[in-house]
């Protein structure tokens, strides 16, 4: 796993800079909160801009991790993925430690998108509270790393589904997730929306940058459901491997 994530950290230097992190990559993300906390403004209610503004900015963390589809497809067109398969490791933590860049990387922007809403926009947030906030948005993007490596077992099999899986896993997490509107209460949607790696955590983050306690209740049950995702992660991506190899698309030569 140290040597997977020390690896992971070179793949993203090849893919930023400095420069090109906080000019392009970091700045995209931030106007991206700016946008919907804009949308607050325009609706006249300050509730609604501190709503959209905080749970777009914690959602960076989640909506990074789905980064790992693109990386392990990309193995397996790099020619890397045969030569994770041919180590001792096991290969499912061969390839998860090779993404965790991308749980790194939505930490990060999260965190300083955050900070930067809090300085630039009418929305309250105790600072008392940020660790915690910090630690429940962690447990939110490994629940949704753990959904990314189901992706990925599936962009195995079929590397053209990767966007199509990637985007609308982002446009399921962003309409019931209760990013900009609540979650939903009833009927199918409300059950989707317990099994979402994110549900339970933002309501926990809400909570806390009113000034309250930590809710354990949310945070058990958010770290119940990243438990499940990360069993069906390890199930799915190893199923997916094993179908890649026997089916004679990958060779170990």
């Amino acid at each position: 796993m140290g040597y997977g994530a020390l690896a992971s950290y070179q793949d993203y230097r090849a893919m930023f800079g400095w420069r090109s992190w906080l000019g392009g990559w970091l700045v995209r993300l931030l106007c991206q909160v700016l946008f919907f906390a804009s949308l607050g403004q325009l609706l006249g209610s300050p509730g609604s801009q501190g709503y959209l503004a905080l749970g777009n900015a914690v959602v960076l963390g989640p909506l990074g991790a789905l980064g790992v589809v693109s990386s392990t497809v990309g193995e397996r067109r790099s020619g890397t993925l045969q030569f994770l398969l041919l180590s001792r490791t096991p290969p499912f933590l061969a390839l998860a430690s090779r993404g965790l860049h991308w749980v790194a990387d939505g930490l990060i922007t999260s965190t300083i998108a955050l900070l930067v809403m809090n300085l630039l926009l009418p929305v309250h947030l105790h600072w008392a509270a940020l660790p915690a906030i910090i630690g429940v948005t962690a447990l939110m993007t490994l629940g949704t790393y753990s959904v990314a490596l189901c992706l990925s077992g599936i962009s195995l099999r079929m590397p053209e589904s990767r966007m199509y899986l990637t985007v609308g896993t982002t446009i399921v997490l962003m309409l019931v997730g209760g990013v900009s509107t609540p979650v939903p209460q009833n009927g199918l949607p409300a059950v989707l929306a317990q099994l979402l790696p994110v549900s339970h955590g933002l309501e926990a983050v809400r909570q806390l940058a009113q000034g309250g306690a930590l809710p354990l209740p949310l945070v058990l049950g958010e770290l119940l459901v990243a438990a499940g995702w990360a069993a069906a992660g390890f199930l799915v991506l190893t199923q997916g491997l094993r179908h890649t190899v026997r089916s004679g698309t990958l060779t170990l030569r």
